[in-house]
């Protein structure tokens, strides 16, 4: 390995407080997608606009892990050439080695070399916009609560929009971002967090240490797997408001390195999933709570104190809490009737029709399950239509509105019946019984989606079609009531595709932007299910203070 280090420091120059530590893979002009952006130039400008001025000692450590493009000759010249007017120490140090591919094996290079008791990571392809933004770093680590172990700052998007503040990972959702473009200027304080972005990571280098640095099994991810093991430690995470940056690796071509292939991703997602039991963006929280009970990993009881699974108020398409008691003309049915809702009527002829576009085209099921079937309008349309309908809920009284208002109803070729769920894990379906599936705003009110989604791959054989329908909402709003969180597009396709055994058949994506969401998948034959979870070393419980959740920013004053 290759060394540019500066002259010796110690004549009167403070430690370094902070460590800024930057791994580089091709991240030059030649490697930008226009071939004009020179994304470690970027960067490098950054640090030196926005540190010009910084009262707290740092220093920069670049590791290059075998550059093939210009990336390295500009390093180069940073290192020999380029000082810090302030000071006239050298702007940075750089470290060279042969390609691995491996980011976990480089940062765990450049933390070892690191002097300061702060590490902050930084990926070659960012933009830090926040003046003096080291001082804030530390600023929030010495004032923040006890064992406040990983920071990260507000990813912003290039339009202003918040790309990421902070993750959330143990959640029903799986692994998302938070405050996906939002406004930044709504969110005015630090947020506890399960994760904050790989590209800009901070952490204290205690923690480093008392981890052992990254797993360097993945290939990509190492720092959800390492925030984990913080957190299953008793260290905290906060993502924190006052230092922005922005992430330009949609800018840079795709590498040739297997880190950035879908099987790269694949192989990180099954490492994740050996390890800790569950997978990333599809965990099943009943198993996490079981796997973890007593640990920090449980940190949050918005989501992860014994599930009381909660069952909506509303009908089976949303729409209305509900005091009174139901009667007919209360009901979805009197709603749909009275024809004064557009919107109303709107969502139910969208999931009529995603199930009458799928019988077009794949045939009349013999049986058609409706999961969370309401007030039994639905599934009425649908018989009356000529299918064989069972609808699901799991609310009893649902049930048996449901079966009162569908006595009195005829039908032609199609048969409606409606069953209570009493076991909340497991549907009242047999394997393998049900050629199609249709589960209609029933995952972002579910605190446990994962579970539902690996019922519907057991009740389908191969070959049989789930449809999933989903309200689409602004992802910058507040969901309308705290016991929702509802999907983005592509949350919703990764979640479905993290359950494995199903493959896509509409890809969501493409999918109209003016009504709801709707997904439809085929069970494939070949079933993906979860490995066999390794027991993870259990650490003393760490009291914390109440999580704060998306829609739970506003009201704890994290958003203004």
């Amino acid at each position: 390995m290759t060394t540019h280090t500066p002259q010796d420091q110690a004549g009167g120059e403070t430690a370094p407080r902070v460590s800024i530590l930057i791994p580089n893979y091709n991240n030059g002009r030649q490697s930008s997608r226009d071939g004009n952006r020179d994304l470690i130039g970027d960067l490098l400008e950054s640090l030196e606009r926005t540190l010009a001025n910084e009262p707290v000692p740092f220093e920069i450590l670049v590791f290059d892990d075998g550059s093939t493009d210009d990336s390295i000759d500009t390093l180069r010249h940073w290192a020999t050439s380029k000082t810090w007017k302030a000071t006239g120490r050298p702007f940075l140090t750089l470290m060279e080695a042969p390609h691995c591919g491996i980011l976990s094996i480089t940062a765990n290079h450049l933390s070892r070399a690191a002097r300061g008791d702060i590490l902050c990571r930084l990926d070659g392809d960012v933009v830090c916009l926040t003046p003096n933004w080291v001082s804030r770093i530390t600023q929030a680590f010495d004032e923040g609560p006890e064992r406040l172990g990983v920071i990260g700052p507000m990813q912003l998007r290039v339009d202003g929009r918040v790309h990421a503040f902070g993750d959330w990972l143990l959640h029903p959702k799986g692994y998302h971002h938070i405050g996906h473009l939002m406004d930044p200027g709504r969110i005015n304080r630090p947020m506890e967090v399960d994760h904050v972005m790989g590209c800009f990571y901070c952490c204290r280098k205690q923690v480093y240490e008392e981890l052992g640095g990254y797993d360097e099994s993945y290939l990509r991810g190492q720092t959800v797997d390492f925030g984990m093991r913080a957190r299953l430690a008793g260290w905290r995470c906060w993502a924190i408001p006052n230092v922005e940056y922005i992430h330009a690796h949609s800018e840079r071509r795709q590498r040739s390195t297997e880190a950035d292939t879908t099987g790269g991703t694949a192989s990180s997602m099954g490492t994740f999933e050996q390890k800790w039991g569950f997978h990333r963006v599809a965990p099943d929280l009943d198993e996490v709570r079981r796997l973890y009970a007593g640990t920090p990993l449980l940190w949050n009881p918005r989501w992860l104190s014994e599930l009381d699974h909660t069952i909506d108020e509303d009908g089976p398409v949303g729409g209305r809490a509900r005091t009174e008691p139901l009667t007919p003309e209360l009901s979805d049915w009197g709603r749909f009737a009275a024809g004064q809702d557009a919107a109303f009527r709107k969502s139910v002829e969208t999931r009529l029709g995603a199930v009458f576009d799928v019988v077009r085209q794949a045939g009349r099921p013999k049986r058609l399950l409706v999961y969370e079937s309401g007030h039994g309008l639905l599934c009425h349309m649908l018989a009356k239509n000529g299918l064989t309908c069972v609808g699901v809920d799991r609310r009893a009284d649902h049930v048996e509105f449901a079966r009162a208002i569908t006595e009195s109803q005829s039908y032609e070729a199609g048969s409606v019946s409606f069953v209570h769920q009493a076991d909340r894990r497991t549907l009242p379906a047999d394997s393998g019984s049900v050629d199609l599936m249709l589960i209609s705003d029933a995952l972002e009110c579910h605190p446990n989606p994962a579970a539902v989604l690996t019922e519907a791959r057991r009740i389908l054989p191969p070959g049989g079609l789930l449809i999933i329908v989903s309200q689409r909402v602004a992802p910058h709003v507040d969901p309308p009531r705290p016991d929702r969180h509802p999907y983005l597009i592509n949350e919703l396709a990764m979640q479905f595709m993290g359950v494995g055994g199903f493959e896509l058949v509409i890809d969501p994506g493409r999918d109209d932007s003016s009504r709801d969401i709707v997904l439809v998948g085929r069970r494939v034959s070949t079933q993906v299910g979860t490995t066999s979870p390794r027991e993870t070393a259990r650490s003393p419980v760490v009291r914390n203070e109440p999580a704060q959740t998306d829609c739970e920013m506003m009201q704890a004053g994290a958003l203004t």
